[in-house]
C-alpha cells in the first residue's frame, strides 16, 4: 500500500463551511506529526455523472508507508484525540488502502 483513501460524509450537525476550516486549521497540520502518512488531498464530491448526490460528499488521498507503522501511530496517544474528534464530525467513513500501479 502507498495510499490510504478516506470517502465520508458530514455528522448531520457539521456545518460544510466549520468542517472544511477544521480540515484546514486541524487536520492537514495532523500529518506533520506523523511519520507513516503525508501530503493529504481533499476532495469535495460534487455529483455524479448522471446528475445524482454521489454516496460519499468527502474524499482524501493520503501518503501512506503502510504496514504496521500506520496501525501503531493511529492507535498511539498522538492521534488518539484526533481520530475521536474526526470520528465526531463526520459518518459512514470508508477507509480504503490503495497501491498506485501507474503515474
Amino acid at each position: 500500500m502507498d495510499t490510504m483513501i478516506v470517502m465520508y460524509n458530514l455528522a448531520p450537525d457539521q456545518d460544510q463551511a466549520d468542517f472544511e476550516e477544521w480540515l484546514h486549521e486541524v487536520d492537514l497540520p495532523g500529518y506533520e506529526k506523523v511519520k507513516s502518512m503525508s501530503d493529504p488531498v481533499y476532495y469535495r464530491a460534487e455529483e455524479t455523472l448522471e446528475g445524482k448526490v454521489p454516496p460519499y460528499k468527502y474524499v482524501v488521498a493520503i501518503k501512506s508507508t503502510g504496514g504496521d507503522e500506520v496501525d501503531d501511530e493511529m492507535t498511539g496517544p498522538e492521534w488518539e484525540g484526533f481520530v475521536a474528534d474526526f470520528e465526531n464530525r463526520t459518518r459512514d467513513a470508508v477507509y480504503v488502502t490503495a497501491q498506485r500501479i501507474i503515474g
